[in-house]
């Protein structure tokens, strides 16, 4: 009998390679689920691996009513809705997708910093309110001020992983001395990129650009609030485009607002859309990009292509490549007695 592939959503279009699915022996199928746990169990309990995204709620309760299912192949990198030590004391392999986009976020993370440094969106903006015959008077000295210049100064990373460390030549290109937090990498691993490793404390103290690049945990939810952007120099530009929940927005806002920080890029915030009465939406030095980092013409066949191999990985019985947790493997053998 076929293995059952299921794609837990239902996008505009889709590149999965289904022929290559059905080569392996599966049979494929898509089911939109969205974020509700009661759906999540209606597909998943005959499927074989379930190709999902990783905000979708894959709790203890949800994985429980798996009978068949032995990996959960997530679509992108991040991989926040799923119950990793769950999903491993049931043997269920949990497998991402880590090296996608990793230069199409580094670069939009240096694009936002750039546009926060220069103004770019303040001074288009003033440009299209026909305030160009006025330059003199109102650009230079109304939106422009205060601009320094970015060789020189420091951009601090709060999460030191792929898309980090993917960063780090892009930003010391542009003479910006770098530095970074990240409680899990050896501070071997920053020399050896010509990054000081420091802690969280450091990081707001010393920079004047601070970029997000951590995964959203329940450790670090809200990582940076109230006391954080205290801490920050007023000059400073906050990047993110991890995900929102890492960042207290309610506290931003008030940051923003009173001074405490000089202004925001943000690709992602703690809710998506972002809502209507934000008042992000009405803050000129902010700048929002909708969670776009991700998007190229090459990452879209990275994001479909990998969870296919690392499916036909697992239909062939090899472990997947990307497992995310590896110590599944012995429950996973007991379970299954394969592999």
């Amino acid at each position: 009998m076929a293995a059952k592939v299921v794609l837990t959503f239902a996008p505009a279009e889709t590149h999965i390679d289904e022929e290559a699915l059905r080569q392996g022996g599966a049979e494929f199928q898509i089911k939109s689920c969205g974020l509700n746990e009661d759906e999540l169990i209606g597909v998943g309990g005959d499927a074989d691996v379930l190709i999902v995204l990783g905000v979708q709620p894959f709790t203890r309760r949800v994985l429980e009513s798996f009978e068949k299912c032995r990996m959960l192949a997530v679509l992108g990198i991040g991989y926040d809705g799923v119950g990793v030590g769950a999903a491993t004391e049931l043997g269920i392999c949990v497998s991402n997708n880590p090296y996608y986009c990793l230069d199409e976020v580094s670069d939009h993370a240096m694009t936002l910093l750039l546009a926060c440094a220069r103004k770019i969106t303040r001074v288009d903006r003033a440009v299209r309110g026909r305030q160009w015959r006025t330059l003199t008077d109102d650009i230079h000295r109304d939106v422009m001020p205060p601009v320094y210049r970015t060789r020189g100064r420091t951009l601090g990373i709060v999460g030191f992983g792929s898309i980090g460390r993917t960063l780090v030549p892009k930003a010391k290109g542009f003479g910006l001395r770098v530095i970074a937090c990240d409680p899990y990498v050896a501070a071997s691993l920053g020399r050896a990129l010509g990054v000081e490793m420091v802690d969280l404390d450091t990081l707001l103290a010393e920079s004047d650009f601070i970029t997000v690049h951590a995964a959203l945990t329940a450790q670090n939810r809200h990582l940076l609030g109230i006391d954080q952007f205290r801490r920050m120099k007023p000059t400073a530009y906050l990047i993110n485009t991890s995900r929102g929940g890492v960042i207290d927005e309610e506290a931003l806002c008030t940051a923003l607002s009173r001074g405490y920080i000089a202004g925001a890029g943000l690709d992602v915030t703690e809710q998506e859309p972002l809502a209507l009465d934000s008042p992000l939406l009405d803050m000129e030095n902010v700048i929002l990009t909708a969670h776009t980092a991700y998007f190229s013409n090459e990452a879209q066949v990275e994001l479909w292509g990998w969870p296919v191999e690392e499916t036909l990985r697992m239909l062939r019985g090899e472990w997947p490549q990307a497992l995310v947790n590896p110590n599944v493997k012995d429950n996973f053998s007991r379970r299954w007695r394969k592999i």
